[in-house]
């Protein structure tokens, strides 16, 4: 991956697993990412959701808020860029929460994109 930090190493876990909601207006999602592996470190280095007009964002790593709320995602699954430098980390779970504050009902996909470490980085 261009532009990581951290590189991910030999053997790490690769990560990539978007998800499609439909909200109406006033409707808020709450999509839950979790490690496969028992015990791990998750490195995310991007976090990307569809971008419309009257939407809240909001990304939260281990129950601590990373990004948000905001008017305009981390990035666009449209541009797929680095959002965190360096990459954040998490052991348990990654909450993109999205809110249609808008009036009219949208279709939203979240890809969170990075992996799972193995023992050798993180």
């Amino acid at each position: 991956m261009t532009g990581v930090v951290p590189q991910p190493a030999d053997g790490d876990l690769p990560f990539n697993e978007p998800v499609t909601v439909t909200l109406g207006p006033a409707e808020v999602a709450q999509l839950e990412f979790t490690p496969k592996q028992n015990s791990t470190t998750f490195v995310l280095p991007i976090v990307a959701v569809s971008k419309h007009p009257g939407t809240e964002y909001r990304v939260k790593a281990d129950g601590d808020v990373v990004y948000g709320p905001a008017s305009v995602p981390p990035t666009d699954i449209d541009d797929l860029q680095v959002t965190f430098l360096p990459a954040r980390k998490f052991e348990t779970k990654l909450l993109v929460e999205i809110a249609n504050v808008g009036a009219t009902e949208r279709r939203y996909t979240a890809q969170p994109v990075g992996w799972e470490t193995t023992g050798g980085s993180a």
